[in-house]
């Protein structure tokens, strides 16, 4: 019987390291096992809100520990910043010749485009039997074949 009280305590040990040695961070320290000569296994279960696992919070988790470097003016900041840019290319920003060649059709732009996409659509919509007339009317007034 002392040789089968011996091997549980062995077994209960050794079952108590690997699970201390596969915890990580905060937790490991919680589940440290205390140094004392008994060796003894305690057999019941770790309190929770001693431990420093109660103070974990799923912030650090996804973004590690909090960042105390941010002054405490920065989100004011950026949020200013971002207001003035908007205010500055939606509303005061007077209209260049960018800004109207980007209005127009980009048919305009290069020539022969339009009569492309005509001809493709067409074949398209003839091959699966979908209506070609606007396509067409609009051939017309290009003065393409169809």
């Amino acid at each position: 019987m002392g040789q089968n009280s011996k091997e549980r305590s062995i077994l209960s040990r050794h079952r108590t390291i690997r699970s201390i040695s596969t915890t990580s961070g905060p937790l490991r320290k919680a589940q440290a096992v205390p140094k004392s000569d008994d060796h003894e296994v305690k057999d019941e279960p770790i309190k929770y809100f001693n431990s420093a696992a109660s103070r974990w919070k799923a912030e650090q988790t996804r973004s590690g520990q909090v960042d105390m470097d941010m002054p405490w003016f920065q989100p004011y900041v950026v949020n200013l910043s971002v207001v003035v840019f908007l205010l500055y290319f939606c509303v005061f920003r007077e209209e260049n010749d960018i800004d109207r060649g980007l209005e127009s059709s980009l048919y305009d732009h290069i020539p022969g485009l339009e009569q492309k996409q005509l001809l493709v659509n067409y074949n398209y919509n003839k091959e699966n039997g979908l209506s070609t007339v606007e396509i067409e009317n609009r051939m017309k007034e290009l003065g393409m074949e169809y």
